[in-house]
């Protein structure tokens, strides 16, 4: 914990100004908010192991900010990636609990941004037990070593959750199941961004403005789509998401857009020494990382929960977020 600590007061120092100099304008808004179900945004691989692999759509929800009776345009806009240790999850509605703590769904967060004048997009992407192809070859030597992605410490979490679904633990196919979503994951997210991008007007947002954001396998997936494949986004945000798959000391370019990251004071192990390995990543190019932990909370908790951060900052979850974005995608979202 000391370590982690002396790396979140490194971090903060990255990013001027701190999310805490404006949260007090990033309170959560009050349009109203318009949604709409499952778009398809692409078609990717599944059954890659079967002798026909084949296809399927992949689908998101929009939440945009109305105000008399009109959506907003040219709004900044997020895209929301779900957690579920890439075993289980959904863009909806769906929490998890866990030591008598619940943690926020994907619409909870979407229906926050989209009333403070975001639109928010919430995306679904392949599982491991749709067994996920890759679209292409990745290069090795960007990826973080097979043998320490699927390591039994790594896995560990891994059977607990498998287990909790019912599903027999691990063996050679399902592992090699797991590591292609880890990139398939990525994968999806990066299609999911250049669709909302190429939509732009349609969705009434500026393409230029974009932040990437999720939760746990979530918040991986927006890392490893941000600064392991170099989506074109302007911000990203990790909720309980370290480095797994992409090995970002050998992707992360200067230039790349900043990150904001959280971790709960008692969050797994796995979780917080990603969290120190990504931010280290970060700030070796000059990216500014700013953290925060989340008090008295494991791996799950929701967005109202008190944050600490930079210059002794005190503020919800939802807020610190939203004062992050309204800092780095450009013009207040609530103009």
């Amino acid at each position: 914990m000391i370590m982690l600590k002396a790396v979140f007061a490194a971090a903060a120092c990255a990013m001027l100004p701190p999310v805490s100099a404006v949260a007090a304008a990033a309170e959560p808004g009050d349009y109203d908010v318009r949604l709409t179900r499952d778009l398809v945004y692409g078609r990717a691989g599944i059954e890659a192991s079967r002798d026909r692999p084949r296809t399927r759509d992949l689908l998101l929800d929009v939440y945009r900010p109305v105000a008399d009776g009109k959506p907003l345009a040219n709004r900044p806009a997020v895209i929301m990636t779900f957690g579920g240790a890439f075993h289980r999850g959904s863009k909806r509605e769906e929490r998890f609990t866990e030591d008598g703590a619940q943690d926020s769904s994907m619409a909870d967060y979407c229906r926050t941004f989209a009333r403070s004048g975001y639109v928010c997009f919430s995306i679904e992407y392949r599982l491991t037990q749709e067994d996920p192809g890759l679209a292409k070859s990745i290069d090795e030597a960007k990826l973080v070593p097979k043998a320490v992605n699927l390591s039994p410490a790594a896995l560990a979490r891994i059977e607990i959750v498998r287990q909790r679904m019912g599903l027999p633990p691990l063996d050679d196919g399902s592992r090699e199941q797991y590591w292609r979503s880890i990139l398939g994951a990525a994968d999806d997210l990066a299609m999911a961004t250049g669709f909302v991008r190429s939509r732009a007007r349609d969705f009434g947002i500026d393409a230029d403005r974009i932040a990437l954001g999720g939760f746990s396998a979530g918040a991986i997936t927006a890392l490893n789509t941000a600064y392991g494949i170099g989506a074109p986004v302007k911000a990203v945000f990790a909720l309980s998401g370290g480095v797994s798959g992409y090995n970002l000391f050998e992707t992360v370019q200067p230039g790349m857009p900043p990150a904001l990251f959280f971790v709960a004071q008692n969050d797994l192990e796995g979780i917080q020494s990603g969290t120190r390995i990504a931010i280290a990543a970060l700030t070796a190019k000059g990216i500014a990382a700013e953290a925060a932990w989340v008090p008295g909370f494991g791996h799950f908790y929701p967005m109202g929960a008190v944050s600490l951060g930079a210059n002794v900052s005190r503020i919800p979850v939802e807020t610190r977020i939203l004062a992050f974005l309204e800092a780095n995608l450009g013009a207040s979202a609530n103009e």
